[in-house]
């Protein structure tokens, strides 16, 4: 009976730290992609992603509120389209989205120096996605 409560008093000690690591995972990551952010994107979609940036975008264009894209998209994150909003892959009819093509600018501001090739490397847009995702209301 000893050996069992050891096996299984293990066995949750190993799930809890699993969950704990993935956690601290995520934040982590959330946290690269707040730097992201703030580089890139707060001077249009404001320091918190509320549209309430200090750079005009174009007449009478209000970048949108980025906290709320999980409300207007039923409680659920919709990562691959702003994926692809974001590096301007997704077609839109909407002439009035001015938002730069980050598939083909690069990350400026993160990689002043070119330190990319002005390319968008993986790891820092999926993180950029996870502190999107983390500030949503």
């Amino acid at each position: 009976m000893k050996i069992h409560s050891i096996i299984i008093t293990s066995l949750c000690a190993a799930v809890l730290s699993a969950c704990t690591w993935a956690s601290t995972s995520t934040h982590g990551a959330a946290k690269r992609g707040q730097v992201v952010y703030a580089k890139e994107c707060s001077q249009c979609h404001g320091p918190r992603g509320e549209g309430a940036g200090i750079v005009p975008v174009g007449a009478g264009v209000v970048p949108p509120n980025l906290t709320v894209l999980k409300q207007r998209n039923d409680g659920i994150f919709p990562r691959d389209f702003v994926r692809r909003f974001v590096m301007g892959v997704s077609k839109t009819d909407n002439r009035s989205v001015v938002m730069p093509k980050f598939a083909f600018v690069g990350l400026r501001h993160v990689y002043p120096n070119g330190g990319a090739d002005g390319e968008v490397l993986e790891a820092d847009f999926d993180d950029l996605l996870d502190y999107l995702e983390a500030i949503q209301e």
